[in-house]
C-alpha cells in the first residue's frame, strides 16, 4: 500500500496543462485505498473472534442411555469429518490448534471414495447415570488399512488404539470380523477422534456403539448369517457339480465356480478372511481382497457371456467380455505384488464397464432378438447390475449420492442375485429335462411308427422272400448246370493248350533242324568258288539273314511261352555288359548290323544275370532299332553305371513312337498300324521288358520324337533270386 501511495502523491503533482480527466479519479485512489484497509481489518477480527468461540463451544454430544446398544447397535451422531490431504496432523492439532473449527457435519456414515487422504472424524459422547461405562465402538467395513481411535484419558490426553487389515489381528483387543474399540464414557461429554486412511480400496466407514452383551448376541447373528450362507453357497455348488456330471453341461461347473467366487469375496469383504486365515499376516489381506475381487471379476465375465451365449450372438461382444478377463487376470497378478493399490480404482472402473456393456446387451437381446430364453437370468443379473452400479457410485461419489451404505447394497445385491440365477438355473434343468422328455415321447413315437413300419414290411418282404426262394432254386439248378460244363470247358481248354505247347515245341524243333541245314548251306555256298558271284553273295546274305530272323522270332515265341507257363530259375553269373553286347554287335547277322555304335565308360562293373535271357533281351532292343532306322543312319548303344544299376540306351533315328501308341507298344504281339510294312511279332519289346523285371529292372521308353526314338534297359547289379521272385512274381494260369 505504500507504493500505491507514492504513486498517487505523483500524480497530485501534475502540471496545469495536463490532463485532467485522467487527474481527478487518481485523486480519489487514497479513500478506495483506506476503504479496503478497514474492510480487511474487520475480516481479521471477526476470523479470530470465530476461531475463539468455535474453540470454546463443545462439540454436539450423543448421550447413551441403559437401553441403548442391546438389540442395535447405536449410530453416532453429531460426527464431524476433516481431510488430512498430507496426513501429517497429530490429535493435538484437531483438539487444540487451529484445525479445530475446519471440521465439517457428516452424516449417517463416511463415504470418501477413492482416495488416499486421511481422514479424521470427531464426535463426542457422554452417558447417563444408570447407563454402564464399558462400551463398544464398532467401525464397518473391516476392509480399512488404518483406524485409529483416540479416547480420551480423563487427564486431558489421549489413549491410541491402532487397529486396520495392516495389523495383526491376533493383536485386537476384541477378536471380531469388524474393527472393534473398548471405550470408557464418562457422565460428562468427552471427545473423541478417529483417524482412517485407504490405500487401494474406497474409504467409507460406518460407526456404531453396542453394550457388550448386545454385541455378543449381534455377533452371534453375523456368524451365523455369514455360516448360513457358506452352507448354502456349498449346497449349492454341490447340486450344480452333480448337474454338470448328471447333464454332462460344463456349464453347471462354471455356475459352481462362479457361487464360490460369490462366497470367498463375501468372507474377504466381510472381514473373515484376516480373522480365519491371515491373522498373522496383515499386510497380506489387502492384496488378499483385491486378488479375490479379480478372479471373481474373470469367473463372472466369462459366465456372463456364456448363459446368454454372447459369441453365438455377436463374437465382438465375446471379444470384449474375454478382454475384461485378461484384463482381471493381469490385475491379479498385480494384485499379488506391492503395486496393489494402484489398481483398485482401475478394476472396479473395469467392473462398471463390463457390467454396463453387459446389460446393455443383453437388453439388445431381449427387446430386439426377441430371445426370451435369457428373461430369467436377465432378471437375476439386472438385480445384481442395478445395485452393483449403485454402490460403486456411492463408493466413488460418497455422500453426494443418497442412500444406504455400501456394504448394505452389496451384501443385498448378492444375496438377491443368487436367489435369482439359483432360481434361473434350476430354470435350465427344468427345461433341460422338458426337452428330453420332450424327445423321449418323440422317440417313442418313431419308434411305435417304425414298429408298425417294419412289421407289415416283414410281412410283404416274407411272401416276397417266398416267391424269390422258389426263384432262387432254379437259378441255382441252373448255375450247378453251368458250371459243370464250364469245368467240361475248362478242362478241354487245358488240354488243348497243352496239345498247342507240345505242338509248338515240335515244330519249333523240326524247324530248327532245317534250319540249320539251310544255314550250314548257304555258308558252303559263302565259302564255295561261286561266292565271288554278286548274284550268289547277295543271295546267300538273303538266305542266312531270312534263316537268323526266322530263328529269332521261334526262340522269342519259345521263350514268351516259358515267360508265361512258368518261371525257370533264373543262372545268375557275373556278366560284363559291355562284353555282351559287343559281341551282339560283331555277331548279329542282320542287314545293318555294321551301323551299331557302342559307347561305354571303363571301368564298367559286371552284372549278375541270366546271360542268356538278358542276350535275347538287348539283342530284341537292337533288333529293334535297326528295323525302324534310315538304312544310312547309326544306332548307338550306350552303356552307363547309375548308382547300383547298369542303363543301356538303345537309340534310334526312326520316325519316332505315335502318341497314341506309347502306352501300348510293351503290350505283347502288339503292332503299330504305322509300321505295318515292316516284319515284325510285336513280342520283342514285350520280351526285352519282361527279361528285364524278371531281374529286377525295367525297360521303358525315355525319349521319341521325329528324330528317333530311345529305349532303355536297367538292370540291378546285384540281385538275389529270392527277392527278384517276390518282387516280380510270373504270371498266373487259372482254370
Amino acid at each position: 500500500m505504500g507504493d500505491m501511495s507514492i504513486i498517487v502523491n505523483s500524480h497530485e503533482s501534475c502540471s496545469p496543462g495536463e490532463d485532467m480527466y485522467f487527474t481527478f479519479p487518481m485523486r480519489l485512489l487514497p479513500l478506495f485505498v483506506s476503504f479496503f484497509r478497514v474492510l480487511r481489518t474487520m475480516h481479521r477480527g471477526l476470523c479470530a473472534l470465530a476461531w475463539v468461540m468455535a474453540a470454546s463451544l463443545p462439540a454436539q454430544a450423543m448421550q447413551l442411555s441403559a437401553s441403548d446398544g442391546l438389540h442395535d447397535g447405536k449410530p453416532l451422531v453429531g460426527v464431524a469429518v476433516q481431510h488430512d490431504i498430507e496426513g501429517r496432523w497429530q490429535v493435538e492439532d484437531l483438539h487444540r490448534g487451529p484445525q479445530r473449527h475446519a471440521f465439517e457435519s457428516l452424516g449417517d456414515s463416511l463415504e470418501a471414495g477413492f482416495t488416499r487422504d486421511t481422514v479424521w472424524l470427531r464426535f463426542s459422547v457422554t452417558r447417563t447415570q444408570d447407563a454402564p461405562t464399558r462400551w463398544l465402538l464398532r467401525v464397518r467395513p473391516a476392509r480399512l488399512n488404518q483406524a485409529t481411535l483416540y479416547a480420551p484419558d480423563g487427564r486431558g490426553g489421549f489413549i491410541e488404539t491402532a487397529l486396520g487389515d495392516q495389523r495383526p489381528f491376533v493383536d485386537r483387543p476384541l477378536a471380531d470380523h469388524n474393527l472393534i474399540y473398548p471405550i470408557e464414557v464418562a457422565t460428562t461429554a468427552g471427545d473423541y477422534y478417529l483417524r482412517l486412511r485407504n490405500d487401494g480400496a474406497a474409504l467409507r466407514a460406518e460407526l456404531d456403539l453396542w453394550q457388550p452383551d448386545g454385541f455378543a448376541r449381534a455377533r452371534t447373528k453375523d456368524y451365523t448369517a455369514i455360516g448360513v450362507l457358506l452352507g448354502a453357497a456349498m449346497l449349492s455348488i454341490c447340486m450344480n457339480l452333480i448337474f454338470m456330471v448328471w447333464l454332462k453341461d460344463s456349464l453347471y461347473g462354471h455356475y459352481a465356480l462362479y457361487v464360490l467366487c460369490i462366497a470367498g469375496l463375501s468372507v474377504a469383504r466381510q472381514g473373515y478372511l484376516a480373522e480365519w486365515i491371515l491373522d498373522t499376516r496383515p499386510e497380506r489381506v489387502a492384496q488378499a481382497v483385491l486378488a479375490m475381487n479379480c478372479l471373481f471379476n474373470v469367473v463372472a465375465t466369462l459366465f456372463m457371456s456364456r448363459i446368454f451365449g454372447f459369441r453365438e450372438h455377436w463374437r465382438p461382444a465375446a471379444r470384449f467380455f474375454d478382454a475384461v478377463a485378461v484384463f482381471n487376470l493381469l490385475a491379479l497378478g498385480v494384485s499379488l505384488t506391492e503395486f496393489h493399490s494402484s489398481i483398485g480404482a482401475w478394476v472396479g472402473l473395469g467392473s462398471a464397464a463390463s457390467t454396463l456393456f453387459g446389460a446393455l446387451f443383453v437388453s439388445y437381446l431381449l427387446l430386439v432378438r426377441r430371445q426370451f430364453q435369457y428373461l430369467l437370468p436377465a432378471a437375476a443379473f439386472s438385480v445384481g447390475t442395478v445395485l452393483g452400479l449403485y454402490s460403486l457410485l456411492k463408493l466413488w461419489l460418497g455422500d453426494r449420492v443418497p442412500g444406504v451404505a455400501p456394504g448394505h447394497i452389496y451384501m443385498l445385491s448378492s444375496l438377491t442375485h443368487l436367489i435369482l440365477l439359483n432360481i434361473a438355473v434350476a430354470d435350465r434343468t427344468r427345461r433341460a429335462e422338458r426337452d428330453i422328455r420332450r424327445e423321449r415321447r418323440q422317440a417313442m413315437r418313431i419308434r411305435l411308427e417304425a414298429e408298425q413300419v417294419l412289421e407289415s414290411t416283414v410281412a410283404r418282404r416274407t411272401v416276397e422272400l417266398a416267391s424269390t426262394n422258389g426263384t432262387l432254386r432254379d437259378e441255382i439248378d441252373k448255375r450247378i448246370r453251368l458250371e459243370t460244363r464250364l469245368l467240361e470247358s475248362l478242362d478241354i481248354t487245358r488240354k488243348a493248350a497243352e496239345q498247342q505247347q507240345e505242338f509248338v515245341s515240335m515244330v519249333s524243333h523240326e524247324f530248327r533242324t532245317p534250319l540249320a541245314i539251310i544255314d550250314a548251306a548257304a555258308q558252303s555256298l559263302d565259302l564255295s568258288k561261286v561266292r565271288e558271284e554278286p548274284a550268289v553273295k547277295l543271295r546267300t546274305a538273303k538266305i542266312r539273314r531270312s534263316v537268323q530272323r526266322l530263328s529269332m522270332l521261334i526262340e522269342n515265341i519259345l521263350l514268351s511261352d516259358r515267360l508265361q507257363l512258368q518261371y525257370r530259375a533264373l543262372r545268375l553269373e557275373p556278366v560284363d555288359l559291355y562284353m555282351l553286347a559287343r559281341g551282339l554287335c560283331h555277331t548279329l547277322n542282320l542287314r545293318g548290323a555294321e551301323r551299331l555304335q557302342l559307347t561305354a565308360p571303363g571301368g564298367l562293373p559286371e552284372v549278375q544275370c541270366d546271360r542268356s535271357l538278358v542276350e535275347i533281351g538287348l539283342q530284341n532292343l537292337m533288333h529293334n532299332a535297326l528295323k525302324y532306322s534310315p538304312p544310312d543312319s547309326n544306332v548307338q548303344v550306350t552303356l552307363r553305371q547309375v548308382d547300383e544299376t547298369v542303363q543301356i540306351d538303345v537309340s534310334d533315328r526312326g520316325g519316332g513312337v505315335p502318341k497314341a501308341d506309347v502306352e501300348q507298344i510293351f503290350e505283347k504281339y502288339f503292332r503299330s498300324d504305322t509300321v505295318s510294312t515292316v516284319s515284325g511279332s510285336g513280342l520283342g519289346l514285350h520280351l526285352s521288358r519282361e527279361i528285364a523285371r524278371r531281374h529286377g529292372g525295367d525297360v521303358r521308353l525315355i525319349e521319341t520324337g521325329t528324330e528317333g526314338s530311345t529305349f532303355r534297359m536297367v538292370l540291378p547289379m546285384v540281385a538275389a533270386p529270392s527277392q527278384l521272385a517276390a518282387t516280380n512274381p510270373g504270371p498266373t494260369r487259372t482254370a
